[in-house]
This record gives C-alpha cells, structure tokens and sequence, in this order.
C-alpha cells in the first residue's frame, strides 16, 4: 500500500503511463500473495480456528450454592449467612451497578437492568459479590471460575470492583468514635478489665501485612527500596499496618503507609491521628487514654506496661492493662482467619494492598455489627487447632531429632526468641514519654 501510494505520487515525473503499469504489476503481485497465504497459510489457521469447541458458560447464582451447600456450609464458605449476604448485597448494589454497568446517558442503564440481562455477557452483581467474598475467604479465583460459570477475567474484574464499592461505601466507613461511643467503649472494656479500669476507649498495635517482594521499577518510582519493605524480625516482605480496635473487636482506626521494616513507634507518631491527639485534648473524652505494648511511649492518652517489673503493684498493673491491649491482637486474629488470604502473602501489587485491606477490615465491622460469626468462637476453634498441631508436634521431637532447639517441659523453641530488633529505626534513647505517671 505504502508502495502504491509513492507511486502515485511520482506521477508529475514519471508519467501517467508508467504509474499504470507500476500500480497494475504491484495489485498483481498483492493479488496472488494474499491467494497463496489464503491457500497454505491463513485457510490452515482460520479451519484450526474453527475446529476449536466454543465455551459457553452458564451462569450460577449464589442462590443455586446456597441450595447445594445449605446454611452451615454456606456460612463457612462466605464467611456470613445468606441473610446477611443478601443484606451486604442491598447495601453494595448501588455503587456495584455504577462500576459494572456505568452510562453517560441522561437516563441511566443502571435504572433498567433488563437491558443489560438479555445480554450473553451479562454478570449479575450478586455474582461479582459472591465471587470477591470467595476469593476474600481463601478461595482460588479458578474455583469461581467454575462455580459462577465466568471467565478468568470476570473474576479479577469481579474482586477489583467489589474492593471499589465497599470502600465507596460511606455506611461502611472506619470512623474514630466520638464522645458518646467512647463512653459507651470504656464501659465495654471496663466490664472487661478485673480491674475496673473504665478510661480506656481503644487499644492500639502494629501487623505486618504480608505480601510478595514488591516490583524493582515500583519501587525505584517511589524511590524506597525493596529491603525497606521487608521485616527481619519475621522474614517477609510487606506493610506496617497501625489499627486500633474497640471493646467488640471492630476497628476504629487503621492506617498503613510505611513499610514492613518500620518500627511501631516511627508508624504511629507519623500517623494522623497521633498528631491530632498532640494537638487537639477535644478528641478524647476527658481522662481517656488508649492502651498499647511498649513499643509505643507513655503519653497522656497512651498507657504502655510499665518496664523491669516483676512482682508488686507495678506488676499487677502490668497484668491487668495486659487484658485490656490483647484486645487488639484478637481483633488481628479474627480478621486474618475470617479473611484467609492474609495468612500468606498478598499476590498483588503494592499499591493495591492498601485499598484491599481497607475492604476487609471494613467487612470485618460490618460481620460483627451483623453478629456474624463471634470472634471468641473462631478463637476457640483455633485454639483448639492449635493444641492438636502442639501435641503431634511433641510426638515428632520425641522420634526424631528437632531442628529448633526445645527447652523446658513445654518445648519452647529457644532458638526462635528475640529473633531480631524492633527498634532499628528510632531506638529507645530517642523514645520520650511525657511523663513518669500512668494515664491508668
């Protein structure tokens, strides 16, 4: 063609004539190559083409699963009962039709869902919904593949939008409590606490969000390295995620902006919330202090366990403010068992783990506010899980030789303790508290 064209364009010089016969030997020549590539090349590949079986699926809706697996299997493939499901769905439906069906029409699409139906390729949101919670809960985006009866790009597709919606969702939003719900926290915890200590409206620590190295070019964009994202303490790559929980397990507060090498301490007092609270004594009800290890430092609404006690009050104190702060390590607990994907590393970009674990924790309120599946339950069950796995691990030690080092009659692995430094990027000297006095 391009030929053709130069040709054409020689006209001025060469003469018309002698542009005929070149146009007339070129059209020749593309004639009979496109029939020979037509005759051996492109007719073997367009009949193999043809000879392929064509896929149809159809499509399952999650009330044909909830038939086949009944209410018990359904709540522990979906982490929540079909009434609750159908609750989630009514609630998410308006923001997963504006992501799945948008139009710039005057008279929306999303208004007359027929239209969309009658279409082969239509996916109905329930689906998207069914297979994003599948794929929350552990589930093998092949799996839904084959159950929901879509292709493997409907399902990334499917998960993505769900993350969109829940997080656009302002119903579902992670707030910090105002006043009158930090009173009503304290009172949880205070019924809580042998103690009684009745000031405390949240406790707060750090998990490391698990993910795979992340990508060389990301990172020399954001211009952080990738050792920066990994923790020696427990050898993976991933993010610091700083949350604070109430008396019910629900987060009221999470944030992750650092990486996985970054202490507690350096997470916190760069968060927003820490410099609200240094700045403003309105955010929190008089008296009122949050609770947390010592990785954090002894503010005036921060109460940390107080250092180098072994016995007396101090140690009791120790003990007592211990019952409060695990709170947030059983709300770590039930959001990583409910949710399974986080108990291995996150096969996602970076950049799209904040979003995706913003979505679970969201869930995770809303399962709880919805009574679904009480952590103290899950908790159990993984307790008892766990002291299955101990014992058949003794019986191992006891035939053949352990390669971690056992000490005592509970075979604590010796090797395995301080196993690293949290403190590698502000260390202790550089850590002030306010004041020698206890907010508790």
């Amino acid at each position: 063609i391009v030929t053709c064209l130069d040709t054409l364009l020689m006209v001025p010089k060469l003469g018309k004539n002698a542009c005929i016969v070149n146009l007339t030997v070129l059209f020749s020549a593309f004639f009979y190559g496109y029939m020979s590539l037509l005759e051996f090349g492109l007719g073997s590949f367009t009949s193999s083409v043809e000879n392929q079986p064509r896929v149809y699926r159809e499509r399952v809706s999650p009330e044909e699963i909830f038939n086949k697996l009944g209410e018990a299997n359904f709540r522990r493939a979906y982490r929540m009962s079909s009434r609750t499901f159908h609750r989630l769905h009514r609630l998410l439906d308006p923001q997963l039709k504006k992501i799945f069906f948008p139009s710039r029409r005057k008279k929306s699409l999303r208004n007359n869902p027929s239209k969309y139906e009658r279409s082969k390729y239509y996916i109905d949101t329930k689906i998207r919904l069914s297979i994003a919670l599948r794929y929350f809960a552990g589930g093998s985006p092949y799996d839904s593949l084959l159950i929901h009866g879509v292709s493997r790009p409907s399902v990334y597709k499917s998960i993505w939008g769900v993350v969109d919606a829940v997080n656009q969702t302002e119903a579902l939003n992670i707030k910090f409590p105002n006043h009158a719900e930090q009173r009503e926290i304290a009172r949880g915890f205070q019924g809580m606490s042998d103690a009684k200590f009745g000031n405390v409206v949240g406790a707060i620590d750090g998990i490391l969000i698990w993910t795979v190295k992340p990508d060389l070019a990301w990172c020399k964009e954001i211009k952080c390295g990738e050792a920066k994202f990994k923790c020696y303490r427990k050898d993976k790559f991933g993010l610091n995620m700083q949350a604070i929980c109430d008396d019910k397990l629900r987060f009221t507060y999470i944030d992750m902006r650092w990486p996985g090498s970054t202490s507690d301490y350096l997470a916190w007092v760069t968060s927003s919330l820490c410099r609200k609270l240094e700045d403003d004594d309105d955010i929190l009800i008089d008296g009122a202090t949050l609770v947390g290890d010592n990785a954090y430092v002894k503010k005036k609404y921060m109460a940390v366990p107080l250092k180098g006690q072994q016995s007396g009050y101090n140690d009791g104190y120790n003990f007592h403010q211990s019952q409060l702060r695990i709170n947030i390590e059983r709300a770590f607990g039930a959001l990583v068992h409910r949710w399974a994907i986080l108990r291995g590393p996150l096969l996602v970009p970076i950049a799209k783990v904040p979003p995706l674990v913003c979505c679970l924790c969201k869930l995770h309120n809303y399962l709880i506010d919805q009574q679904e599946q009480k952590p103290d339950k899950l908790e159990l069950v993984t307790v008892q899980n766990l002291n299955n796995a101990v014992s058949f691990s003794n019986q191992v030690n006891r035939s053949n030789e352990s390669m971690v080092s056992l000490s005592g009659e509970d075979n604590i692995p010796v090797d395995l303790l301080n196993g690293g430094d949290h403190a590698q990027d502000i260390g202790e000297s550089d850590r002030r508290a306010e004041t020698s006095v206890t907010p508790m």
